[in-house]
């Protein structure tokens, strides 16, 4: 799945504008997994405008321009909680906890999936 960003505004000031530090207006990214929550919005993981920080968007600033599902993905669902399209491994209590505290399997469990996503629209 791949979205294009269309919107994104300036968390101080409010107003529209075309570029942050994570996000471009126009630019396309790979979608690694959606979140939703009961009460919030809809989100999507995507790797950052850095090339390598995996961070969570309101879906709401995208389009998406490529709907093709990764093989990878599993439905992860929490009655009144939560439900995620995600590999499996992503899904597991904790891990994204143990990714950005730098633990290598994590890291690893990480690149491994980001690269089965990656070669779905190449």
């Amino acid at each position: 799945m791949k979205v294009e960003c269309v919107s994104i505004t300036d968390a101080k000031s409010g107003e529209a504008i075309e570029k942050n530090s994570w996000l471009t207006v126009g630019k396309t990214y790979q979608v690694l997994s959606v979140f939703m929550s009961d009460n919030d919005p809809v989100e999507y993981r995507l790797i950052s405008d850095d090339g390598r920080t995996p961070g969570m968007y309101k879906a709401i600033q995208f389009k998406v321009v490529s709907g093709v599902l990764p093989s990878n993905w599993i439905a992860n669902y929490e009655a009144e909680a939560y439900f995620e399209l995600a590999p499996k491994t992503w899904a597991e209590p904790g891990f994204w906890g143990n990714y950005f505290d730098g633990d290598p399997d994590a890291i690893k469990q990480f690149e491994a999936e980001k690269e089965v996503i990656a070669k779905l629209d190449s």
